[in-house]
């Protein structure tokens, strides 16, 4: 099932954003509305331009990882940037990788913990503002990108 050219553009942008959004939370521990909603646009165009699978599942994955942020905000255990970016991976990611995604997520967070826990100085050691763009962003990428390259790969189990 080939994709048409728009979708593949859409996804090899979306690609680019989402390492920006890590760029910029590393950089200034905030990721700008503007990544996530150009994220979010660039679905729709793709999902308009070529298939993506069931939409309805995407848009689920999206809504969980969304409401799942939200509360981590609430606590104050995540930003509220980190929670806009999540919610848009899970959009791209669907409920067919989700599972890679989530695994991915997890190695991720694990060593960004690990890595914040590191004893260099006094003041390098747990914070309340890690960069978690820095954990969202890999997993997405390991999904997507293999997607981005190649019109072949379907988005979804058929």
């Amino acid at each position: 099932m080939e994709s048409s050219w728009i979708a593949w553009a859409a996804a090899s942008a979306a690609c680019a954003l989402f390492a920006a959004g890590a760029v910029t939370d590393l950089r200034s521990r905030t990721v700008p509305n503007a990544i996530p909603l150009a994220l979010l646009a660039l679905f729709a165009v793709h999902v308009a331009a070529g298939p993506a699978g069931p939409l309805w599942a995407h848009a689920a994955v999206g809504a969980v990882l969304l409401v799942l942020g939200f509360a981590l905000w609430c606590t104050g255990k995540f930003g509220a940037g980190d929670a806009k970016l999540a919610a848009v991976a899970g959009l791209w990611v669907g409920a067919a990788d989700l599972s890679l995604f989530l695994l991915g997520l997890g190695v991720c967070a694990l060593l960004l913990s690990a890595w914040a826990l590191v004893a260099y100085a006094r003041e390098s050691r747990m914070r309340s503002d890690l960069p978690f763009a820095v954990a969202i962003v890999p997993p997405t990428l390991v999904v997507m990108v293999p997607r981005a390259l190649s019109r072949d790969i379907p988005w979804s189990i058929p």
